[in-house]
């Protein structure tokens, strides 16, 4: 039991929380790495948002993107799309929204890093008025109007 609680909040973690690729990271995460970590994830928390165009859908946008030693990004793309564009879309928009991110620890030896977050996109609710079946109905109703 307590060994899958510990994998439940580990799994939690790393779904929250940006990782640094293999390649733009010390073996063993520092302190000043955790905190540079989770500065990141908290400047892409502030510019999150739910992409207006698409009320009652939803999905997980995965983005990998490049970070150079000043914090600036280089380039950002999708991993794992939704296949809606505007959550796709609004994935990458969040990423853009939150530069420019705190720059790399000195524990980091490369001159960039690459992190792989992914989004996850509640379905939001529908809103009455872009409701189909209210539409529907009154464009039956009522004609030009």
């Amino acid at each position: 039991m307590l060994r899958r609680l510990v994998a439940c909040i580990a799994l939690l973690f790393a779904a929250t929380a940006p990782t640094l690729a293999e390649d733009g990271a010390a073996p063993q995460a520092s302190p000043s790495i955790a905190t540079w970590k989770q500065d990141v994830s908290s400047r892409l928390r502030q510019a999150r948002r739910y992409p207006p165009l698409a009320p009652g859908q939803g999905g997980t946008a995965t983005v990998r993107f490049r970070i150079d030693r000043t914090g600036h990004l280089v380039s950002s793309w999708l991993v794992e799309n939704t296949g809606i564009p505007a959550i796709d879309g609004e994935a990458l928009a969040i990423v853009e929204r939150a530069q420019p991110f705190a720059a790399l620890p000195d524990d980091v030896k490369d001159d960039t890093a690459v992190l792989t977050v992914p989004f996850n996109f509640g379905r939001a609710p529908v809103a009455p008025w872009d409701d189909p079946a209210l539409k529907s109905k009154l464009n039956s109703v009522c004609r030009g109007c």
